[in-house]
């Protein structure tokens, strides 16, 4: 089958692509100029890829095109598809019908862990014999990609709760009929989409209702909005509910930790029964919560216990997730994904515990539509706490955001000055290149937080590190 890919360069479209063509499919794919990661992957991958969006892209007529999140009603292409009667498809249905029809799927939701659990969970999968197929939203280190094609009974899919494509605005989660769901937590995020929390948890909602009959549910108890949901979830009928978390109390959850720069170690239990001692190369409390999700599912899915502890000190985690991209002549600069002020917390607590850095300089760009609002306004400085120095910005705000609605990144850096932090505004890249080199001692961690590139900010960094005497 000929498919055809639009926006084939967004991270889970390019997965998408890349297992199409792992299945044996003819693959192309269309976007506006891809630069490096991604146009490595494509060439990787053996994608053919078009410039731009242009009808004649359609010439010889694909048997079905894959309309990805990022293009719009009014696109010129994705009008001709329609209106020559071609078979298209979201991303997120065809997921369902290339890599989870026929097969069990296990769906990693919430907002925030879902990359990394997801990621764990497909690797844990294939370390234990399962031959798994994933699809992550970022780069599996163990295995440079994005994706696994197994060929196995389960699918391993991160669960989006972001519209679907612009003829259809539902989460593109409602469309992986999961056989097993491990719902990390639930905050506000997504101001685009969701109009208030009620809202984004109605949506989850929605997903536990398509839960396979015979499936299983792990619920992440310690966020609120996941433990009002609880009940719903045992209401459904033939479903399963079990719980974890790191308070002691849930179903699946961990005793007996031990924080180190060389991981973390744990004795995980099941109802009370000591599965014994588990060691993870991940630092942080967030990352160990996700780790418990993980295995708990491996487990779940029939995965066996010892294969499961053998494997979970080689897991390589994720690019862009506490990622070392310098580490020399007394400096380290890691680059994060991190955008969320609880996100922001707990990886910074993370790097502490891995680095034990002299001082921690944490540099922030507000890029999503939600960050460039004032929803966490009045959270956002306390995120940046274990932190020693924080610079902020720029921030380039979207057109559509009301001037009375904007984060104001001046207040933030004040409330941190009056917490006794070293804390400004940066108006540029530059600034940043500017002041870094002068401003940093050796024992220093400099971290960039961003959902974006942050102007490639890390790595040019590290060169004039690089080149310095």
């Amino acid at each position: 089958m000929h498919i055809h890919l639009m926006a084939v360069g967004g991270t889970g479209m390019l997965a998408l692509a890349g297992l199409l063509k792992a299945q044996g499919h003819e693959v192309t794919g269309c976007d506006t100029d891809l630069y490096p990661p991604m146009s490595d992957y494509v060439i990787r991958y053996g994608i053919e890829t078009l410039r731009g969006f242009d009808p004649a892209h359609l010439d010889g007529r694909p048997d079905l095109v894959i309309i990805g999140n990022a293009i719009h009603a009014d696109n010129a292409e994705a009008r001709a598809v329609m209106d020559e009667g071609i078979p298209y498809l979201s991303m997120a249905e065809a997921i369902g019908r290339f890599a989870v029809r026929g097969r069990k799927s296990l769906v990693v939701a919430g907002t925030h862990g879902k990359t990394t659990t997801t990621a764990l969970a497909g690797y844990l999968l294939q370390e234990a014999g399962l031959q798994p197929n994933m699809i992550v939203g970022g780069v599996a280190k163990n295995y440079d990609s994005s994706f696994l094609w197994g060929g196995g009974p389960w699918t391993v899919l991160e669960g989006d709760e972001y519209e679907t494509a612009f003829f259809d605005k539902g989460p593109k989660f409602l469309h992986y009929a999961p056989s097993l769901l491990v719902l990390n937590n639930i905050e506000m995020d997504h101001l685009d989409n969701f109009k208030d929390l009620p809202a984004l948890e109605t949506a989850f909602v929605r997903l536990l209702g398509v839960v396979e009959p015979g499936g299983t549910i792990l619920a992440g108890s310690e966020s609120p909005s996941v433990r009002k949901l609880i009940p719903q979830a045992r209401a459904l009928e033939d479903r399963t509910v079990q719980t974890f978390g790191l308070t002691g109390s849930e179903d699946w959850t961990v005793r007996g930790v031990t924080w180190s720069s060389a991981g973390t170690r744990f004795d995980l239990l099941r109802r009370g029964d000591n599965l014994g001692r588990f060691e993870s190369p991940l630092y942080g409390a967030h990352n160990l919560r996700d780790t418990v999700g993980a295995l708990a599912a491996a487990l779940v899915a029939g995965a066996d216990r010892e294969h499961l502890r053998t494997a979970l000190p080689g897991f390589g985690g994720v690019k862009r997730r506490q990622e070392v991209v310098f580490a020399g002549s007394g400096f380290v600069i890691v680059d994060d994904f991190a955008h969320h002020p609880t996100a922001l917390r707990e990886t910074i607590a993370g790097l502490r515990q891995r680095f034990e850095p002299a001082r921690l300089v944490a540099c922030f760009e507000p890029r999503s539509f939600t960050c460039q609002t004032n929803l966490h306004q009045d959270t956002l400085a306390a995120a940046f706490l274990g932190a020693d120095v924080v610079r902020l910005g720029p921030i380039h705000y979207a057109p559509k955001i009301p001037s009375h609605e904007r984060l104001d990144l001046a207040a933030v850096a004040g409330a941190l000055v009056a917490m006794g932090k070293d804390a400004r505004v940066m108006a540029s890249s530059e600034d940043y290149l500017n002041e870094l080199p002068r401003l940093m001692r050796r024992g220093d961690l400099v971290a960039f937080f961003s959902s974006g590139s942050f102007d490639s900010l890390p790595a040019r960094l590290a060169q004039i590190l690089a080149g310095a005497p």
